[in-house]
């Protein structure tokens, strides 16, 4: 028997074709789970030691790269230290003075070998000897307090660099918590600073995909309103401990993000490319929700 379009078994079979195709699509969007970009780090910048913060220079908004002045203590004293150690380690003038004294002393010992026996005694040249010896090793001294005061001046220059506060990282102020004239302690917190370079989005898979999901896998992050779009993300980590309560397991990707275009704190969605499985449970890490 032939079915004839418009008849009502093809309409019944042309409305489970749509409705099939319908759960297919819906199937291959499975692989699409809830997820957060985070900053990949935020550290309160701190002091390791004790003063008076002389001055800040940046304030929160400022982006500063990695070795960056972002405060300085009074250092008064120790710029004076790395003064008088650099004069101490730049001069030669004691060595310069034992050498020649050593070069007295050599010819001094080669005029008297020189002479017969029976002109110089033996306690004459002995003493010659001596003070030749003496000499050689006053200037090896002078040569090691040479490399002593250069060693001090290393000393110096560090305690001075511990006055100046450096960026660790790549990034962002969002906090300034002290200005200029407050006292800094080693547990005062100056800044906050937030690396958005790249940006880590973590998301919660089922542990029927555990064995999916494989490093440097890539993957599409889109980005809730109002920023939206899509991003390239490869996943950096795949945890090894399942949570047992939610039946997930974690994920990290890396979302490039140089020119700081994208901010940090912000919920998105990520489509792995996954074959199309049952219902995904998508969750949030907890700090998230």
């Amino acid at each position: 028997m032939t079915l004839l379009a418009g008849t009502r078994p093809a309409r019944i079979c042309a409305a489970l074709a749509a409705l099939v195709l319908s759960a297919c699509a819906a199937r291959a969007q499975d692989t699409r789970v809830d997820c957060v970009v985070e900053p990949a780090q935020k550290l309160k910048i701190g002091s390791a030691t004790l003063g008076i913060l002389k001055s800040v220079p940046v304030n929160r908004g400022d982006t500063v790269k990695a070795g960056d002045i972002i405060a300085r203590l009074d250092s008064s004293v120790e710029e004076a230290n790395v003064a008088l150690s650099r004069a101490q380690a730049e001069s030669t003038a004691g060595i310069e003075a034992q050498q020649t004294r050593v070069e007295l002393y050599k010819r001094r010992l080669e005029r008297q070998n020189q002479l017969s026996k029976g002109i110089v005694t033996q306690e004459k040249l002995d003493q010659v000897e001596a003070d030749y010896e003496i000499g050689r090793r006053d200037l090896q001294t002078e040569i090691l307090k040479h490399k002593l005061n250069g060693i001090e001046l290393q000393r110096a220059e560090a305690q001075l660099e511990l006055r100046m506060i450096r960026s660790p990282i790549r990034g962002t102020v969002t906090e300034r918590l002290m200005s200029a004239g407050e006292f800094v302690r080693q547990d005062s917190a100056i800044f906050t600073l937030v690396q958005l370079d790249p940006l880590y989005v973590e998301a919660y898979l089922p542990v029927s995909r555990w064995k999916e999901i494989a490093l440097g896998m890539p993957a599409t992050v889109m980005l809730d309103q109002p920023i939206g779009g899509a991003y390239e993300a490869k996943v950096s980590v795949v945890d090894q401990v399942f949570d047992a309560a939610s039946g997930t397991f974690g994920v990290r990707l890396e979302l490039p993000n140089p020119d700081f275009k994208l901010p940090g704190g912000q919920r998105c969605k990520v489509g792995f490319p996954l074959p199309p499985a049952g219902p995904l449970a998508t969750a949030l890490p907890p700090d998230a929700k």
